[in-house]
């Protein structure tokens, strides 16, 4: 039995970086397919040998699931943080809704850059999603958080 305490902290709920409604998103993918009879869940940024978010200024990131079986989570928000970071991420918003299925696919969030950080600095964050059992007449739903991290600032080599 774990005797480990486990608590999720959610992003803030609205936060002011000056930031336009069509600025530029990092783009990060998280991709549930089967390769070569295995499965495989993939993350990282497109277009980049990462798999963490850099952040090297006050920017958006857009996280997109890719996959028939792999929408966010319907019980916790979407992106959840390890500790308490609100006042560098907030302002969370869904986006791509399957009807059908009464999930989503796409969420954005803003990201404040952690001026005169440490470079590498880790946030730990949670992307919380459900997997689709069965089919999407009789779906089933199971509960996954998948682990990845963001660097703000990202080491020298970003």
């Amino acid at each position: 039995m774990s005797t480990l305490n486990y608590t999720q902290y959610g992003l803030s709920p609205s936060i002011e970086l000056g930031l336009s409604d069509d600025a530029e998103a990092i783009p990060f993918k998280v991709t549930l397919e089967v390769d070569s009879g295995q499965i495989s869940l993939n993350y990282g940024v497109v277009g980049e040998d990462v798999d963490y978010i850099p952040v090297t200024c006050n920017t958006k990131v857009e996280i997109e699931l890719v996959g028939d079986q792999l929408y966010f989570s319907k019980e916790w928000d979407a992106i959840t943080t390890k500790e308490a970071l609100s006042s560098y991420y907030g302002g969370l918003e869904y986006s791509n809704y399957d009807k059908e299925l009464d999930r989503y696919k796409t969420v954005t969030f803003q990201a404040r850059y952690n001026q005169g950080g440490k470079l590498g600095t880790n946030h730990r964050f949670n992307i919380n999603v459900d997997l689709l059992q069965g089919t999407r007449c009789e779906p089933r739903w199971i509960g996954l958080t998948i682990d990845p991290d963001i660097k703000n600032p990202p080491p020298n080599k970003f």
